[in-house]
């Protein structure tokens, strides 16, 4: 039997919570999403979700090349035909400034912020309860991820969970309500952190706060 990734680790999710799996890269949290995703299932112990409409945006956007962005979009949605799913998609595409001349574009002649965005929009079209995000924003500039933050946190407070993993200590403070530290192999519950400041009123005393105190020693102990 190979070496254990995740061992002893238990998470409670709630409804409209965010929960970051902070910890550096090879120490577990990406196997932990497949298995809450299904994809992988574990040697022992369970996972009980509740959760009906889970949806997984990875690292790499996975659009599919062959495909316009506008097929892409509606690649996983239930009903890509039905008139409320294409206005709702044009309007998710629109407020994220991708604009109709992009919709017949292939994803090789978009930037790569336009992917990304693109598979978040697919991701949230489908208004899912749960959303697994592994590090979707690490390869985008500060500004737009400012924006997909603040473009996620109106689906949070209208009740959509997520977990999240990263290694950036600053998008961890800002999304989180929760973030479990995982310093390395195998993951298990090293400590959690709650944050109880809203999102809205997080600013750069807060963080700095959590970084000099808690936050990064608890990574470091």
């Amino acid at each position: 039997m190979g070496e254990p990734i995740v061992e002893d680790f238990n998470l409670e999710l709630n409804a409209g919570e965010v929960i970051c799996l902070y910890g550096p890269s090879g120490c577990g949290k990406t196997t932990i999403l497949r298995l809450i995703a299904g994809l992988i299932s574990p040697d022992r112990g369970q996972i009980d979700c509740s959760f009906l409409r889970l949806r997984y945006l990875f690292q790499e956007h996975r659009l599919l090349p062959w495909r316009s962005l506008w097929d892409n979009i509606l690649l996983t949605h239930p009903e890509p035909s039905s008139s409320h799913t294409q206005e709702e998609a044009r309007r998710l595409l629109t407020k994220l400034h991708l604009h109709t001349e992009d919709y017949d574009k292939y994803p090789d002649e978009l930037s790569g912020g336009m992917r990304q965005r693109a598979a978040l929009v697919r991701a949230l079209l489908c208004e899912p309860d749960l959303l697994l995000l592994d590090e979707p924003f690490s390869a985008l500039d500060y500004e737009l991820k400012l924006q997909l933050y603040a473009w996620l946190q109106e689906y949070i407070a209208a009740g959509m969970s997520v977990v999240m993993v990263t290694h950036d200590r600053f998008e961890a403070l800002q999304l989180a309500d929760k973030i479990c530290i995982l310093p390395q192999k195998p993951a298990r519950n090293q400590a959690l952190i709650e944050l109880e400041q809203p999102r809205a009123n997080r600013d750069e005393h807060f963080v700095q706060h959590y970084l000099a105190q808690p936050f990064w020693q608890a990574y470091h102990d």
